[in-house]
């Protein structure tokens, strides 16, 4: 389509695809140059053990047919249960939504959330596929232009200063940020979430990165407004990037 055709392609897989091709040509070369890739977020490890001893069990002994389209309730209850656990947020597995990664948790989330024309806003530089799913779907990006002052994260000040242009209808954040890696602490959470609620804006969090920082510890959003939408997966703490399993 005209409008497909338009949506600029993911520059980390154009990459990847071009360093497979190099190390397929250097293998069929005879070649023991190795590619180093640094152009996706894969960690070093694998899967747990117990996740792949329980995979090989289920594939032994269970028939693997269709599940619920919100995922099996026992998932769903485990991770509901990780935010009591790890947060002290009390989540009902009827709120949580297993998704094919969490790619496609933005595709369900921003599908539900906005209508073509729908003005939703983040900070730039981030995560090049919220602009390409939403540009997709016939949204607007509200770009808002982070700095080193701001953290690299997204302020009040620039939602009022974006709001001048148009009704905000969704606000997403990052933390930790992808690709600047900062973190939004609680303080700054609590505002960006109350200027949503004060203005009726949906908020979506990306939280795929909790769990991998050094200091700053962040938050989760549903501590400071219960009703945004979380985005998170088995990617990338748990080390199951493959597995495409996310909520």
């Amino acid at each position: 389509s005209n409008r497909g055709a338009q949506i600029p392609s993911f520059k980390v897989m154009d990459v990847m695809r071009q360093a497979q091709a190099k190390e397929i040509a250097l293998k069929e070369a005879g070649s023991s140059t190795k590619v180093l890739h640094l152009e996706v977020g894969q960690p070093s490890t694998g899967a747990p053990q117990k996740v792949k001893d329980a995979a090989a069990a289920a594939v032994s002994s269970d028939k693997l047919g269709y599940t619920g389209a919100l995922g099996t309730p026992e998932l769903r209850s485990k991770v509901a249960l990780e935010y009591t656990k790890r947060y002290g947020v009390q989540v009902e597995p009827d709120e949580v939504l297993m998704t094919t990664g969490s790619s496609g948790a933005f595709i369900v989330a921003f599908t539900a959330l906005f209508d073509a024309g729908s003005r939703v806003a983040m900070a730039i530089p981030g995560y090049p596929c919220y602009r390409n799913i939403l540009q997709a779907l016939g949204c607007e990006i509200v770009a808002l232009p982070a700095t080193a002052e701001s953290n690299w994260q997204p302020t009040v000040a620039m939602l009022d200063e974006a709001a001048k242009g148009g009704r905000i209808d969704g606000l997403i954040v990052a933390s930790p940020s992808n690709p600047t890696g900062t973190v939004i602490l609680g303080p700054q959470m609590q505002e960006l979430c109350d200027w949503c609620t004060r203005n009726g804006v949906f908020f979506v969090s990306d939280e795929i990165y909790h769990g991998l920082t050094l200091g700053n510890k962040p938050v989760t959003s549903l501590s400071y407004k219960r009703d945004s939408i979380v985005i998170n997966s088995f990617s990338k703490y748990h080390c199951m990037t493959g597995w495409r399993v996310g909520w």
